[in-house]
C-alpha cells in the first residue's frame, strides 16, 4: 500500500473521529435515552435489512483486508472497530493505522 501524506492521514484521523463520536454518539444516547426505539427498530424488518447488510459488508472488507495482505492492523481489528464503533469509524481509523504501519516501515 502507498502510504498517505500527512495531510490524508490527518483526514481519515479526522474522519474516524468523526465516525467514532457523532453516529455512535447518537446511537448511545437513543439508546439510554428512549431504549424503546431501538427495540422498535430491531422489531422492523426493512431496519433489520440495513443491519444485515452492514453486517455483510464489514465482513466483506475483513475478507478483503485479509485477501490483500493486510498484517497491522488485520481483519479481526477491523472487525473488532467496526463493532465498537461503525463502519464510519472502522474504516478511515483502519486506513490510517494502515498507513502509520507503511510509514514506520520505511523508518
Amino acid at each position: 500500500m502507498l502510504p498517505f501524506t500527512r495531510v490524508q492521514e490527518r483526514v481519515l484521523l479526522g474522519l474516524a473521529l468523526f465516525g467514532l463520536v457523532v453516529p455512535n454518539g447518537v446511537f448511545v444516547y437513543f439508546s439510554l435515552v428512549q431504549p424503546a426505539a431501538l427495540r422498535a427498530a430491531l422489531a422492523n424488518p426493512i431496519a433489520l435489512v440495513f443491519i444485515g447488510e452492514a453486517f455483510f459488508l464489514m465482513f466483506l472488507v475483513a475478507w478483503l483486508i485479509h485477501r490483500l495482505g493486510f498484517r497491522s492492523p488485520g481483519w479481526l481489528a477491523f472487525i473488532l472497530m467496526s463493532l465498537a464503533g461503525s463502519m464510519v469509524f472502522s474504516i478511515p481509523a483502519f486506513l490510517y493505522l494502515a498507513s502509520r504501519g507503511v510509514h514506520r516501515d520505511k523508518s
